[in-house]
């Protein structure tokens, strides 16, 4: 199943970073720690079953109002798993009177940047570190309450470990289902084209009312496929799928073909990862 990273994103969760968070321009504004976060522990939450796909994590509380003043003034001084990382504010936005939005790079760091959303009572970032770093601390509030307040999930990514993974990977098979549910007899046509337009499979089936018959799996490589469906000769029909890596989280897109009684719209897609 495919391993989705969200550094981008902007998954499943929105969030925002695991840090100890100051004011200034100075290590002399620092407040204390206690001030603007809390680690805390939680077990046994559905959140956690995506922890095995990271590199670390923690869980905290954030004092939303006291980031909003630091990133304010310019400078944010974050704890993020116990290190200690500065970020320069250079770019500011309000898109409402409750939603912020800053940016700025990472001091010390090359390449790196931290991308930090707030609303009232919410927020969600990142903190890429860059060269010679290469990992991502990404921020995501859950559904967990703790005394009261948002509990955040701070987890890290690091890219050479990612690539690492990527290379010992398998890319999942392609596979297609077709349903007919007209009451009707219909032929159809189904050929698959790889990235560089190469047909790859090609096939024709007789489909009577209720058949429903699978494709055998497909080896593919990394990157969209392009599925070509003519109907009775007459009508083509064309949908994309992603060929992706057999990781735990997602995989390959598997393709539904529809066929129904609806002369708008004989053909429908479903996309599906297992």
């Amino acid at each position: 199943m495919r391993f989705k990273i969200l550094a981008v994103a902007i998954f499943i969760l929105l969030g925002i970073a695991v840090f100890s968070i100051y004011f200034g321009s100075s290590n002399e504004d620092i407040l204390d720690d206690n001030d603007i976060i809390q680690k805390i522990e939680i077990n046994n939450s559905s959140f956690l079953e995506f922890s095995k796909v990271w590199d670390g994590f923690e869980t905290v509380t954030i004092d939303i109002d006291k980031l909003r003043k630091a990133a304010d003034n310019g400078h944010v001084f974050l704890r993020l798993m116990g290190e200690k990382y500065e970020v320069e504010i250079q770019e500011a936005s309000r898109y409402t009177e409750d939603e912020y939005f800053y940016a700025g790079p990472v001091v010390g760091s090359n390449e790196s940047r931290a991308d930090l959303y707030l609303q009232e009572n919410s927020f969600c970032g990142s903190v890429g570190l860059g060269k010679p770093r290469n990992v991502t601390y990404n921020i995501r509030p859950t559904n967990e309450r703790y005394n009261g307040k948002t509990v955040y999930i701070v987890f890290i990514q690091d890219w050479e470990k990612e690539k690492e993974r990527l290379e010992k990977m398998e890319i999942d098979p392609l596979q297609f289902f077709l349903i007919n549910s007209d009451s009707k007899k219909h032929i159809m046509s189904i050929e698959i084209f790889d990235f560089n337009n190469k047909s790859v499979f090609k096939e024709n089936y007789t489909m009577n009312p209720g058949d429903e018959i699978s494709s055998p799996k497909i080896d593919a490589e990394l990157g969209k496929y392009r599925y070509e469906i003519i109907m009775d000769n007459e009508f083509t029909f064309e949908q994309k799928v992603q060929a992706d890596y057999a990781a735990e989280v997602s995989s390959s897109e598997m393709l539904y073909i529809y066929i129904s009684d609806d002369p708008e719209n004989p053909v429908t897609f479903g996309i599906t990862v297992s």
